[in-house]
């Protein structure tokens, strides 16, 4: 037999290969319709609770609600021309502006200090700080009117070192953004400091070690170890909380509870379209506004996805 007829693969050769990549072929096939299979419950309450809402709602932005008539973009003008709009959008970017820094920070610093100690009692932190937000915001708020009442609050004598006597002097030296700022912090940090210390502890310890004995102390192994490498989560906490912010509504919406100098009625941009929709009957103007909310929260999020090149693989 010649070189060349030993180099040349058999007819059996031939088969056997081809066999193997339609059996591979079937087997990526089948994992792909698995796949699907298990998407399929998510993806029908995607569509049921996220992308039929949102696309009703941008088609009744079109109509006056009222008569059933094609108004085309006036819900939107409606909307723009409202003369609380503007202050709206100052209160909830003000908030969003606290609270996010709050979070970032606060989540980011307290995660870390978690990671350093031992993992029983920093399992026993993340417990503790995780059960208020297993409590709704609306419990929430109702809770914090009494830790911010210097009558009845565990931090009356701060308060009152201060000369903040009343709940009004506590609301006036906090704002509003201020207050539900620290309401949304305590409620929605301790759920992001569970998903951080799940982050952190699938580090790899080799490269964790390495910094040690090149003679990292805690703080350089925390900013220039750690957070470099779980930057997406932190990125994907500021995105989540951003929208989430945009959205507030329970936390001014239940100030009234306070009594009716603290009521705010329109603080926010989603309580204003709440009241077009259910103090007015205006749905069209409502859902004019609420589509503007989500274009909006969305294109900050895609501004900050490709800006950080969030989906890039290192």
């Amino acid at each position: 037999m010649t070189a060349a007829e030993a180099a040349t693969p058999s007819t059996n050769e031939i088969d056997k290969r081809e066999a193997r990549a339609v059996a591979v072929r079937r087997r990526q096939r089948k994992n792909t319709i698995v796949s699907y299979l298990f998407l399929l419950p998510y993806l029908a309450l995607l569509f049921m609770f996220g992308i039929f809402p949102v696309t009703y709602a941008l088609g009744l932005s079109f109509f006056d609600t009222i008569d059933m008539v094609f108004w085309g973009f006036r819900n939107y003008e409606f909307a723009f021309s409202d003369f609380r709009l503007p202050t709206s959008v100052t209160n909830v970017l003000t908030f969003v502006a606290f609270w996010l820094s709050a979070t970032v920070i606060g989540v980011t610093a307290l995660s870390l200090m978690l990671d350093s100690i031992g993992r029983r009692p920093a399992n026993t932190l993340r417990t503790v700080f995780f059960l208020p937000g297993a409590i709704t915001s609306s419990a929430i708020v109702v809770l914090w009117l009494f830790m911010l009442d210097p009558a009845v609050s565990p931090f009356q004598s701060v308060f009152h070192l201060v000369g903040w006597e009343t709940r009004q002097n506590v609301v006036s030296g906090f704002t509003f953004a201020g207050v539900f700022a620290i309401m949304a912090y305590f409620a929605g940090s301790g759920g992001w400091i569970v998903v951080f210390g799940g982050a952190l502890s699938s580090l790899p310890q080799e490269i964790l070690e390495a910094a040690r004995i090149d003679g990292a102390n805690r703080w350089q192994l925390a900013v220039r170890i750690k957070v470099p490498m779980i930057w997406r989560s932190i990125i994907l906490m500021a995105i989540l909380s951003f929208a989430t912010g945009l959205q507030l509504f329970v936390e001014p919406q239940l100030m009234t509870l306070a009594g009716q100098q603290f009521s705010q009625i329109d603080w926010s941009i989603n309580q204003l379209a709440f009241q077009y929709a259910f103090s007015m009957g205006d749905f069209g103007a409502s859902a004019a506004l609420s589509t503007l909310l989500i274009a909006a929260s969305v294109t900050i999020a895609l501004i900050i996805i490709f800006a950080t090149r969030f989906y890039k693989i290192d």
